[in-house]
Formats: C-alpha cells, structure tokens, sequence
C-alpha cells in the first residue's frame, strides 16, 4: 500500500477537479443521458438514533438517466433555474450558468456518474432506518479496521491506533471506540462543538484538525467538507502528516461509485480512484 504521503493529491478534492476530470471523460459521449430532466430541492431534519446529533440537511438533486446530488447543512436551498431544465449539463457546466454551488456540485455529480467506473462493492442495507444506521456504522468502522491493517504497524505513530473523524456522528463515533481505537472528533458546527457524542467529545474543526491530523494514523473525513472548500486543506494536512483518509459521501469523482445513498472512498490517494477502494452503501 502507498503511504498517503506519496498517494494523496489534495488538490484534486474539489469540485472544480471532478468537473474537469468528467467533462473530458464525457466529451465524445451521446447527448441523451446528459439531458437534465428534473432539479429537486430537497430539505429535512434527521435524528437516526437518540444518542445522535439532529441534523438538518438540504439537497440538491439533478435528475437525468441517472442523477447527481450535492448536500449541505442549514436552511432550504433556493427554487431550482427552470431555464436550466432540457439543456445538457456537460454545456451547462462549460457555460457556468448554474445558479448556485448546489446545483454545480449536482450537475458535476450527474456527469462524473456517467464516466465513473463501477464501486469495488455495493451493499444493500434492507432494515428499519434504526438497523440502516447501525449497519452503517459497523461498515465504516470495518472499513477503518482495514485500513489501518493496510497501513501496517511499522507505519503507526502511537501504539494504540488513532483515528480523527472529521465530521462528527455517534453512530460511527461508537463502532470505533468499540474496536479498541483511539478516538477523537472535530466539527464546525457550534450546535455540536463541545458535545459528547458516541463516547467521544467533539472539538472544534477551526483550531484542532491541524493538531489531530498530526497525531492520527486515520482520517474519516465527512463530505461535507467538499462543499463548503475544507476538504483540500484537510487533504494537504493528511499528506504533510502522513494520514490514511476514508471520505464519505463525496461525488463519484472521490469515490468512484455508481450512486449509492452513502459512498466509502477508504484510503484514497487520486480522484480517479487509482490508491482506493470504494463501496456504494
């Protein structure tokens, strides 16, 4: 396994990137399944668990033959560019005429899933939101158990494995601690900043990410972090300090999935997928 001082390319963790790696990819390719047939708005409030922070997100969701999605943290999003809806969106993205950075990380999301290679695996999760959220967890927990193996102990800066989450949940917080891990959490929300979640107090991303990714062996980095432009410096730190990473729900770009609701990028080193394994969950 390449150590991600050597893999990682943080500046290829942006919007801008995936746009330009998918619209070469999509050059040449027939017009149909990048006719934009719907943009959706879509706002809700979710605790999975009472033990869980209550989030509320928004999204936005481009629909063609297949869709592409962008999310983020707040209040609803403005009603969709009617004028948008027909046009292609490999011309809508050349021309720049979307309206907002949702519906850009959408569209973008919408053209890399046609270009994208299939996920090293699919899980289907078939339960109550209760057992989903679970199942989840143990997913990414699995996944971090690997990772670190990967990585391998001549390579481990503390004896007991240390594993920073970037982007705090309980659910994922918990499974960790119960693998024996050291752990610890960030966030930039103050609503959650302070809080005990999962067994874990979260501190804040602004002045503790740069000092947790020195002294961790992982990095679990939330998506979230594409759209609001953190998740290049997060990057840039994990390669000076010689990281593993896992991100979750990024574009396919990051992860090359084929459009699973929750997408694991584990130890990712490239956009295109080249130093990662990825599953669609």
């Amino acid at each position: 396994m390449r150590q991600p001082k050597d893999a990682l390319t943080p500046a290829a963790f942006s919007v801008e990137a995936a746009e330009k790696w998918a619209l070469d990819r999509a050059a040449t390719l027939p017009d149909d399944p990048f006719r934009l047939l719907a943009l959706w708005s879509v706002s809700f409030l979710v605790q999975a668990d009472p033990s869980e922070r209550k989030t509320r997100y928004t999204m936005r969701i481009a629909q063609a033959d297949g869709y592409g999605r962008s999310g983020g943290l707040g209040p609803g999003l403005p009603d969709p560019d009617p004028d948008l809806v027909g046009q292609d969106t490999r011309r809508i993205l050349k021309d720049r005429r979307w309206r907002d950075d949702a519906d850009h990380a959408a569209m973008a999301d919408l053209v890399i899933g046609q270009v994208s290679r299939p996920a090293d695996e699919q899980i289907v999760l078939d339960d109550t939101l209760r057992g989903k959220y679970v199942a989840r967890a143990k997913i990414f927990a699995d996944e971090a158990g690997r990772v670190l193996q990967r990585r391998g102990a001549e390579h481990r800066k503390v004896n007991r494995p240390r594993v920073l989450v970037v982007g705090a949940t309980a659910g994922i917080l918990d499974a960790l601690l119960r693998r024996g891990l050291d752990v610890c959490a960030t966030d930039l929300s103050p609503d959650v900043v302070g809080q005990t979640l999962g067994g874990v107090q979260v501190l804040d991303g602004k002045t503790a990410n740069a000092r947790l990714m020195k002294d961790a062996d992982l990095a679990i980095v939330t998506g979230i972090s594409l759209t609001n432009g953190t998740v290049p410096d997060l990057m840039s730190l994990a390669k000076t300090h010689n990281t593993s990473t896992m991100t979750r729900d990024l574009l396919r770009s990051a992860c090359g999935g084929s459009g699973g609701d929750n997408r694991v990028s584990a130890a990712g080193g490239t956009r295109d997928g080249s130093a990662a394994d990825h599953r669609d969950v």
